[in-house]
């Protein structure tokens, strides 16, 4: 299973076709709406490993992992932000950040 996992997140098309817009708010829209699907994935997928995870006995330490993993994402994606300061791209750098994590944490769990 661990193998399947790892050819899944290697064969995954992180970035698919970019957003349309021919203005910032518009494609960062987009990128919202993609961030709620691979954020709505992530929560299906988080659901299921806890209630295995409780059956094995370990659900606390794997809530806790999540819960640092969460923090993990926004700070980094946080520091994304920061780096493009008050350029318009910020934003979509930002959503694009948390996009990539989130869909690598889904698969993952």
């Amino acid at each position: 299973l661990p193998l399947l996992a790892l050819v899944m997140i290697v064969s995954a098309n992180p970035d698919p076709a970019p957003c349309p817009g021919a203005t910032t708010p518009e494609v960062n829209a987009c990128l919202a709406a993609r961030f709620s699907e691979a954020d709505a994935d992530l929560n299906r997928y988080y659901e299921v490993a806890v209630q295995r995870a409780r059956k094995e006995g370990v659900a606390k330490g794997f809530i806790q992992a999540q819960r640092s993993w969460l923090s993990f994402r926004n700070s980094e994606c946080s520091a994304i932000f920061e780096k493009f300061g008050d350029g318009t791209i910020r934003t979509s750098m930002e959503i694009g950040c948390r996009i990539r994590l989130t869909r690598l944490r889904t698969y993952m769990i």
